[in-house]
């Protein structure tokens, strides 16, 4: 029996310590920022075999379901503004009204980079839970990942993956969208803003600047960031 705890114990000490080291390991480089999100849909492409207990769907299927809640995030860049760590904790109504989480950490690539426009994709492990479904009559258990325990369900995967696109408002602050994808049942869509504590300069500014063409930056770096 301890061995069975030392086993399930041994891959989420491994994130921890992923997770320490990634935000330590550079601490005069990185630049910080918080941000929250509204969850406010999900999109089943396909439809759901459980659309009938799913109240807020908006068609039969329940292809684009209403969810309400939110994501609080933490990024800490950790390579210019090209790779950073995010940490984020959500806590929402699910699909079918009843409560729901999920705690992801994310390696995180900016793919575009433009000034005012930017776009991530980021992958990592991730934690989801929720009430349990089987209190549902007919209720038909079509994620192979969750497992069930008393009045919980829960699951763990490696590779869990966001794509968010930001636009830059001020110096301080952005907007967002981003999408949550359970390839290929659902989509979870939400929007929101982030504050920087201090951001870094654009890549591009990188490129037109040799005396920042370093591989880290310090935050006497970030001086002509731009408004």
């Amino acid at each position: 029996m301890k061995n069975r705890k030392t086993d399930r114990l041994r891959p989420n000490l491994l994130v921890l310590l992923c997770c320490l080291v990634g935000l330590r390991v550079f601490p005069a480089s990185a630049q910080d920022n918080f941000g929250i999100n509204w969850i406010f849909m999900t999109i089943h492409p396909k439809g759901n075999i459980n659309a009938h207990f799913q109240p807020r769907r908006l068609d039969p299927e329940a292809r684009m379901v209403l969810n309400w809640g939110g994501v609080a995030a933490y990024e800490r860049f950790i390579f210019r503004q090209r790779f950073s760590l995010k940490i984020a904790q959500g806590a929402y109504s699910d699909c079918a009204r009843l409560f729901a989480g999920h705690t992801h950490i994310a390696f995180r690539l900016q793919m575009l980079n433009g000034g005012r426009h930017s776009l991530r994709v980021g992958l990592g492990p991730t934690w989801v839970y929720r009430r349990s479904w089987y209190r549902f009559p007919g209720y038909v258990q079509e994620n192979r990942y969750l497992k069930t325990k008393g009045d919980w369900q829960r699951a763990f995967v490696w590779y869990g993956g966001e794509v968010e696109y930001d636009l830059r408002i001020n110096k301080r602050l952005d907007i967002d969208l981003h999408v949550i994808p359970g390839i290929p049942d659902f989509y979870t869509v939400g929007a929101g803003a982030r504050y920087w504590l201090n951001r870094p300069p654009t890549n591009r500014q990188w490129r037109s600047q040799p005396k920042k063409n370093k591989w880290f930056y310090r935050k006497t770096d970030i001086a002509d960031a731009g408004p």
